[in-house]
């Protein structure tokens, strides 16, 4: 991403592993959806195991993304429901949503899912 020209910082990773990309601040959100196809490819590489999922994982974070939608939908953003298929950052990531605003910020910390996979077994 940062020979695409975006100031992406390193992953920092959770107690199990997974990427967490922190202080990510998107200026122009164009130049990042433009960097981010470019670059998708290695991400896909990089993590497979977020893109070949069990059936079950993918269907409880396809709801998570839908539930996504409607709550910031609720707080009065208009948002749109993810793309089929698709879930987490790469469910919005055509959507035309203006991520830096104070509203969007603002429905973002109301609706910020939790992890759908925690209570997957129960």
């Amino acid at each position: 991403m940062r020979e695409e020209g975006i100031n992406f910082p390193d992953p920092t990773f959770d107690s199990e592993g997974n990427p967490e990309f922190n202080n990510l601040n998107i200026e122009d959100e164009e130049v990042f959806e433009e960097a981010f196809t470019n670059c998708e490819d290695i991400l896909r590489r990089a993590l497979p195991e977020q893109f070949d999922l069990d059936p079950e994982v993918e269907a409880a974070l396809i709801d998570a993304s839908l539930e996504f939608s409607q709550c910031m939908r609720e707080q009065g953003v208009d948002f749109p429901d993810p793309t089929p298929g698709e879930f987490g950052f790469f469910a919005f990531r055509d959507a035309d949503v203006d991520w830096t605003s104070d509203e969007v910020q603002s429905a973002f910390d109301v609706c910020q899912p939790e992890n759908p996979l925690d209570n997957l077994d129960d």
